[in-house]
């Protein structure tokens, strides 16, 4: 009897810290990005920037203005001359949003500009990523960005 009166106080506390663990990993694991193929081809936008560099290849990327939510985001992308965008899409990370696409085109000298508008959620802070798909390369190179609501 005494044992299992140990053990009915230890389960409640025993359980608590479970729930507890599980959720803090769901919750940090739903954020974190999950790696692509090849983790030199990602990068984090910084003050509105962000630029990769593989194979002796540069690709920056850079926002015109902070992106937000319901309004027309333009981006600008300068990649080598050997290199031609075949697409970008914009997928939420944290949260299904469906594949948004960037209407980009070529400007000039391996210079792209593209403009896309992002749907609102319920998340007050929402992480997205950028996949650009180059021809001739096997997996796109990906961008990470967030929004926040106002």
């Amino acid at each position: 009897m005494i044992t299992t009166n140990k053990a009915k106080k230890l389960l409640v506390p025993t359980l608590i810290l479970a729930i507890a663990i599980l959720v803090y990993c769901t919750q940090y694991f739903r954020i974190t990005p999950t790696p692509t193929k090849g983790l030199g081809n990602q990068c984090e936008f910084v003050n509105l920037h962000c630029s990769i560099v593989m194979k002796n290849d540069n690709i920056d990327a850079e926002f015109a203005q902070s992106p937000v939510v319901e309004e027309s985001i333009t981006v600008n992308l300068s990649l080598p001359l050997s290199k031609q965008v075949q697409s970008i899409w914009i997928e939420g990370v944290n949260m299904y949003m469906g594949k948004i696409p960037v209407l980009a085109e070529q400007q000039d000298n391996g210079d792209w500009s593209g403009w896309f508008m992002l749907g609102s959620c319920s998340e007050p802070t929402m992480r997205w990523k950028m996949l650009i798909h180059v021809e001739n390369e096997e997996t796109p190179y990906v961008m990470f960005f967030e929004t926040k609501m106002p």
